[in-house]
Order: structure tokens, then C-alpha cells, then sequence
């Protein structure tokens, strides 16, 4: 039995002795090997596949040419909530389950959010910069903001993470208004007020997305949806999914002042050019490398649940299999 732990080598964790030790606890005669996938190199990632049992993953593009090299593979668990890089049809058809993680990182989502509309809204990369780099004292640099309580929030998609950030964000005065799919406009929920994604787009001040990577949400926020931002000339957020925003029309965007900053925690690749981005070295762009569900007890929820999966599956207990996505 051999389970390989395996993501793109630019996001792999640098340690992996904490899943190995979940592994082999019950089971010390099982193979657990951590081999990252290096877009330059793949020999030695495809090498070591073509004898895996299970494979933990969570980005990795589970596509016909993964599939084909692996002809043992029995299970993917994927060490995150989203399962979109995975074609599940031709997994199915290869007979290889596959589950994912329901939850582990509302909370750390939702706090790094508001950390990055607190950071957009004061101007704390400013500021930073206006010290550190030009050492200039003054707090009069820059244009004076709103205070929050008279700002309004618009949450794009309004699950278990949009639903945490708007509680936050009322406990600090705002309103908070939502566009969901699932709910109407008009419909109050937990005391926020579910609108049309047009009026969202025209009055919100800052625009916070949260939605999921589908196929009808690819490329949602592009120049067009900018647009009618317009009037209010908002904040925008992404620490959902890269692919759901056109950078191409996001920098546009913010080049022609339709918004007035971003903070992106994704970009639309997992492995992008941090050499060439025109996204960087902005003032009014504040970029992490997709840290927002990143904490102590996060990751510990992560690790145990990915792993437990795969225990669980291979001792004939799918029961206990946590969200199965096939």
C-alpha cells in the first residue's frame, strides 16, 4: 500500500512529517512518499505514481494524463474544501474516488479577509512604504478615509465563509449587503439583506468575493462587471478563487480609477510569474500567496481530515470518508 502526498513545488509544504506520522500510525507497513510536481520536471513526480494507491493533493489538475500513469490509484483526497482541478467524471469512470475537506478554515478565511479590507481601507501598504522606503512623517499623505461603520460591505457568494465575514464585519458597524445565487433578492438572513448583483455593484464600497470556482463564475469579475462599480469606486477582494477574476480586466480597472485598490489572496495561477506581474509593486494592490486558510489549528484540522480519509477508505469504512465529491 503506498500513498503519495503531492502538490506543484512552488506551494508543497516544506514538511509533511505530521501527515506521515497520521499514515502510518495504525498502519507502519504502508509507503508514504512526498514527491512535489515541478511543471519544468515531472519525471520523477510520474515515476513514483505509477505504483500509488492513494494520492493527497490539493491542487494538483487531476486530468487524463495524471490518470493514465497512474494505474493502482484507489482514492484521491484532496487537502481542501474546493475539488474543481479534479475531472471527476474520468476519475469515476476510472473507478478512483475521491473526497475532500467540508470545512477547516471558515474562520481563518473570514479573519484574513477583514485584515485585508482593514489594510486596504487605512492604507497601510501606503503608509508603510511612505516611511520605510521615502521616510516622510506624514499622516496627511494620503486622502483621508471613511470610518468603516459608514462604509458598506457587498459579499459576493454567501456561504459558510461569507456568512463568517459578514458577522465580522457587523460587529464592526458596517452594513453589510450579499448577492447569492441561492437567495433572493430582498430576503433578510442573519440580518443582512440579500440584493441583485447589479445593485450590489453600485453600492457597495467595498466589494469582498467569495464565491466558488465554477464554470459559469470563470472570469465573473471581468471589465464589464468592473464597470458597473463605477459610481462607487469600491475596494475588491478576492480570497476565493483565482479564475473567477480577469486580472487583465482587474488592472484595467483599477488604471482607469473604476476601483480604488484590490487585495488578492489568489491569482489565476497557483504557480504565477512574480517576476513580470503587472499586478505588482502597486500601491493600492496588496498580493498574498493564498495564505488566508493558513493557522496552527487550520492545518491541523487539514492534515488530520486528509488522512483520515484515506485510512478510513483503505480499513473498508467509507462511512467515515468525509465528504465524498464523486
Amino acid at each position: 500500500m503506498k500513498v503519495m502526498i503531492s502538490d506543484f513545488k512552488e506551494i508543497m509544504q516544506k514538511d509533511n512529517a505530521v501527515e506521515i506520522k497520521l499514515l502510518k500510525k495504525n498502519h507502519p507497513d504502508w509507503i508514504v512518499v512526498t514527491q512535489p510536481y515541478d511543471l519544468k520536471e515531472q519525471s520523477a513526480f510520474f515515476k513514483e505514481l505509477k505504483d500509488t494507491d492513494a494520492l493527497i493533493t490539493a491542487f494538483l489538475p487531476i486530468n487524463k494524463k495524471i490518470l493514465d500513469a497512474a494505474p493502482k490509484l484507489k482514492l484521491i483526497s484532496v487537502s481542501a474544501v474546493g475539488y474543481e482541478k479534479i475531472d471527476l467524471q474520468l476519475a469515476q469512470k476510472r473507478r478512483v474516488r475521491v473526497c475532500a475537506i467540508g470545512e477547516y478554515c471558515t474562520q481563518d478565511v473570514a479573519e484574513f479577509t477583514i485584515s485585508l479590507m482593514l489594510a486596504l481601507v487605512k492604507r497601510l501598504k501606503q503608509y508603510d512604504k511612505l516611511v520605510s522606503e521615502e521616510h516622510r512623517w506624514e499622516y496627511d499623505a494620503f486622502m483621508a478615509q471613511p470610518r468603516l461603520s459608514r462604509m458598506t460591505l457587498g459579499i459576493f457568494g454567501y456561504g459558510r465563509i461569507g456568512a463568517a465575514v459578514a458577522k465580522m464585519a457587523s460587529a464592526l458597524g458596517m452594513q453589510v449587503i450579499a448577492y447569492s445565487g441561492h437567495m433572493g433578492a430582498g430576503t433578510i438572513k442573519d440580518g443582512i439583506k440579500f440584493v441583485t448583483a447589479n445593485e450590489l455593484l453600485t453600492m457597495a464600497d467595498i466589494v469582498s468575493n467569495h464565491m466558488r470556482a465554477t464554470s459559469e463564475n470563470y472570469h465573473f469579475f471581468n471589465i464589464d462587471i468592473f464597470k458597473k462599480m463605477a459610481q462607487k469606486k469600491p475596494y475588491f477582494i478576492n480570497v476565493s478563487r483565482g479564475e473567477t477574476v480577469d486580472e487583465t480586466g482587474l488592472l484595467m480597472a483599477i488604471d482607469n480609477g473604476i476601483i480604488r485598490g484590490a487585495a488578492l489572496d489568489v491569482l489565476e495561477s497557483e504557480t504565477p510569474d512574480l517576476v513580470n506581474n503587472p499586478l505588482l509593486q502597486r500601491n493600492n494592490i496588496i498580493i498574498s500567496p493564498h495564505t488566508a486558510f493558513y493557522s496552527q489549528d487550520s492545518m491541523a484540522s487539514l492534515q488530520r481530515i486528509s488522512c483520515q480519509n484515506v485510512t478510513s477508505f483503505f480499513e473498508g469504512q467509507s462511512e467515515k470518508v468525509f465528504n465524498f465529491v464523486d
